[in-house]
């Protein structure tokens, strides 16, 4: 599938890209199961899109298996309740998001992973982060999932920046995921505020305390926390030169891919940066993906080198 995610493979690492096409491992990156889940709440006609997503983590890590260390169980239920937050922060009472129509020039096909704006004449994107600065931003606008969609449609892009904080013990710390409860109200806080904490609050995170989606949502806006972590950043339609350089690129890549027979050499310093490859192992094993390895196959094309709460 030719896409802004099989360039990004491309450019972190030529094995990575050619394998992608094909194969993808039994073990998911917990980041990836999240992705995943936002967009398929994003996309679904369910009447709760947040509890659709979080039912996506949970589906997607008893038929695979996340790839983390310590309880698979508390991981996945913790990004369950992440993804349900999320999804319902971004759609509110809002109808289904959609993708843009796929493009077919010169015989390849384009499969955007950005979304269209119900005004049809630009793009939106969410950004799962766990920080954000300025350097992020010159990344992500000069990404394939930046500017690569921008030049493929012609369109503005609104990216919109979800921050979900570091991962630490399978945890996302993050307002959307933790905030300090009362020890006798049980009053809950998102945001410290001075001179209230002297009593002995306590840590609490959503998935495993009382509070619900819909309130702890209300206390992220009384607090002034949700607009720090959830924001929008645009990427304009740049000048008709660069347009032409950047699908030119783009072209050239997918079609030299497209012609790759033998599995091109590993680039060893990426193989854990900046997140694990999910073919690692293969690479470390002087192996290759197949059935037999518990890999699976991608729409059954193999190329051949030579239930949560709320």
């Amino acid at each position: 599938m030719n896409s802004a995610e099989t360039l990004l493979n491309l450019d972190r690492c030529a094995r990575l890209g050619f394998w992608g096409q094909s194969w993808e491992a039994p073990a998911i990156h917990p980041n990836e199961v999240l992705r995943r889940a936002v967009d398929a709440g994003l996309l679904t006609e369910e009447s709760d899109p947040g509890q659709l997503a979080g039912d996506t983590v949970m589906t997607l890590a008893s038929e695979r298996t996340l790839d983390v260390e310590g309880s698979q169980y508390q991981c996945a239920l913790h990004h369950a309740a992440l993804a349900d937050i999320i999804v319902t922060a971004l759609r509110g009472n809002g109808e289904r998001w959609a993708r843009p129509t796929d493009l077919v020039t010169k015989g390849l096909t384009w499969v955007s992973s950005a979304f269209l704006a119900p005004s049809g004449v630009r793009l939106r994107r969410v950004l799962l982060a766990d920080r954000w600065s300025n350097e992020r931003f010159q990344s992500e606008v000069h990404s394939w999932k930046g500017l690569g969609e921008v030049a493929a449609y012609g369109m503005p892009l609104t990216m919109t920046v979800v921050l979900i904080g570091q991962r630490r013990d399978g945890r996302h710390h993050t307002p959307f995921s933790k905030g300090w409860a009362h020890p006798r109200s049980r009053t809950l806080r998102i945001r410290k505020r001075a001179g209230e904490f002297k009593e002995n609050w306590h840590e609490v995170w959503r998935e495993t305390s009382d509070f619900n989606r819909d309130h702890w949502l209300d206390q992220m806006r009384q607090d002034y926390v949700l607009n720090d972590v959830l924001f929008e950043k645009e990427i304009s339609v740049p000048d008709q030169a660069v347009l032409s350089k950047v699908a030119h690129l783009a072209e050239k890549k997918l079609r030299a891919l497209q012609q790759t027979q033998e599995t091109p050499d590993p680039n060893p310093s990426v193989c854990f940066w900046p997140v694990p490859c999910q073919f690692r192992k293969c690479c470390w094993e002087f192996t290759v993906p197949s059935e037999r390895a518990g890999f699976i196959p991608i729409n059954g094309l193999v190329l051949q080198p030579a239930q949560h709460r709320t």
